[in-house]
């Protein structure tokens, strides 16, 4: 699977942010139903965010968005980590090969 770099984020995200196009969509938590159960939705498009945290260091967070990098869902997604700042990585873990 394949995720292309659209564009840097700067002035909206603190850190090195960038937006990507997948080629598979994600899954992610969109909110609850009535009877307090998960909802879940599917985006083609994440932001990547990297940042050195006051408390826990060097971290790597992808978040589900729009196609204009607009966040959907705070909760990060499955690949993100601490310990570096790597988009690359952190998009591998996901199961995405990073293209131009």
């Amino acid at each position: 699977m394949e995720a292309k770099f659209l564009k840097n984020m700067k002035g909206s995200f603190t850190g090195d942010a960038r937006l990507y196009e997948l080629s598979k969509a994600v899954t992610f938590k969109s909110g609850y139903d009535d009877d307090d159960n998960p909802v879940q939705d599917e985006t083609y498009f994440v932001v990547v965010s990297g940042i050195v945290a006051m408390f826990s260091g060097r971290e790597t967070y992808i978040f589900p968005s729009d196609q204009d990098g607009n966040v959907l869902d705070w909760g990060e997604l499955e690949g993100s980590f601490r310990g570096n700042i790597d988009h690359q990585a952190a998009l591998a873990n996901l199961g995405y090969e990073v293209i131009q």
